[in-house]
């Protein structure tokens, strides 16, 4: 009989729980916050060290008094610092891009001029009206990019050539002594850069995203995941890790928005370190550490830090490949409704879904009869976007932006089961329609 109870009783505890094998879907609470931030590890990627030179005067105190409010629990991989060092005289060049900007209105100017000459010679536009209507566009521009230029930041260039006149270093020297991991070996470090290049092409995270960058630079994201895992393989505890890269090698998505890390890197840390994962971007960190650390953070340092990451944010998506901006895309789906067609309530549906949207609600949607095919349905929204890229409004290497999907197991493999939203577009989609919402 007792034999009988102790095995109902080992039965009973051997079983495991909601969220067993499923700690990535959990939402960190204000407690798990304040454990990993007074006692796990702290880690921060290079681009939140590189912000303090895009930040205003307050919002870069606030987080500099974040980081060295943290102690010991502020850790730094070393692959951190060797990319803040590479990329930091590139920032203090434009660390708000003011300089960037004013380049974008000249490329903006130069095509503005292009559209009314070729309009003009199109209605044949007698040549003193033409010269009047780009006179006035000229000066107009040549108004705004002045006042741009205005910003420019030079102290930058003297912070570059002389280190002790970087006020940022300065500081930074202070909170990260002792806190920056080691190298590692060079045995390790070829290793560790094979895996990167294997995950690369298997689509591993984190650091598959970064496929187009150069020699070992592919490499980056995943010689810090490694250092990290380590450092949280010694110490045994949780680890949050602060960035503000938001690429979906990272980052776990939900119609666009963020909701922790990736499942394959919370299932890897637990594996590695027996610890959580958490991930936080810096704004979040300073909204965060308001009200769980005894430190000031002002209102407006959290809004500079979400404007730094938005900008920083597009500025990825455009450099990924997809090349597609919010602007572009109001433009695209303006076009689309002029015309008359179903495309912008079907992509919206789609962004409502998780970026799918089945056949069946096509037809709903366009009110189509059944007998006609889908074949061809992306074409508006592919030759619209073919006149974005000669308007030279978003680069020839952006993708499209719906695709049919095929299900080749079924019946008829070559009838669409639906059309989905480039991936890597869908925070841009969603985020316009919850603007026009």
């Amino acid at each position: 009989m007792a034999t009988k109870a102790a095995g109902r009783a080992r039965s009973s505890t051997s079983g495991k729980g909601l969220f067993d094998g499923f700690e990535g879907y959990r939402t960190p609470s204000q407690d798990a916050y304040r454990r990993v931030l007074t006692q796990g590890i702290v880690a921060v990627d290079a681009n939140v060290l590189l912000n303090l030179y895009r930040y205003t005067e307050q919002a870069k105190n606030d987080l500099l008094a974040v980081l060295a409010s943290l102690g010991s629990q502020l850790w730094v991989p070393n692959q951190v610092v060797v990319e803040f060092w590479r990329n930091r005289e590139g920032v203090l060049r434009d660390p708000r891009g003011t300089e960037r900007a004013a380049r974008e209105l000249v490329d903006a100017r130069d095509r503005a001029t292009a559209t009314i000459r070729a309009w003009a010679n199109r209605v044949s536009l007698p040549p003193a009206e033409e010269r009047r209507l780009i006179d006035t566009l000229l000066g107009a521009y040549s108004t705004v990019i002045d006042g741009v230029d205005a910003f420019s930041d030079r102290s930058g260039e003297r912070a570059a050539r002389d280190t002790g006149s970087d006020v940022v270093l300065g500081r930074l020297e202070a909170v990260l002594d002792s806190r920056v991991g080691p190298p590692l070996e060079s045995d390790a470090h070829a290793v560790a850069v094979a895996e990167a290049r294997r995950r690369i092409e298997e689509l591993v995270p984190p650091g598959f995203k970064d496929k187009s960058k150069d020699g070992d630079g592919a490499a980056g994201d995943y010689l810090v995941w490694e250092q990290l895992l380590i450092e949280a393989s010694r110490r045994r505890s949780d680890v949050l890790f602060v960035t503000g890269d938001v690429k979906e090698d990272w980052w776990r998505r939900e119609r666009g928005e963020l909701r922790g890390p990736r499942l394959e890197l919370v299932a890897e840390m637990r594996s590695r370190s027996e610890g959580n994962l958490l991930m936080l971007t810096p704004s979040m960190l300073l909204s965060i550490a308001r009200s769980v650390l005894d430190v000031e953070v002002h209102e407006e340092s959290v809004e500079n830090a979400e404007r730094v990451d938005r900008l920083l944010a597009g500025e990825e998506r455009a450099s990924s490949g997809d090349g597609w901006t919010i602007d572009a895309l109001d433009e695209l789906f303006d076009r689309l409704a002029a015309e008359g067609g179903p495309h912008v309530e079907v992509v919206a549906r789609a962004a409502a879904s998780d970026g799918f949207v089945s056949r069946d609600e096509v037809y709903e949607i366009a009110g189509f009869d059944r007998s006609r095919s889908l074949r061809g349905f992306t074409r508006p929204l592919n030759r619209l976007r073919q006149c974005l890229v000669e308007e030279r409004a978003i680069p020839a290497s952006s993708c499209d932006l719906l695709r049919a999907e095929y299900d080749p197991l079924s019946n008829n493999p070559s009838l669409a089961t639906g059309f989905r939203v480039a991936e890597a577009v869908l925070p841009l989609v969603v985020e316009i329609l919850d603007d026009g919402s």
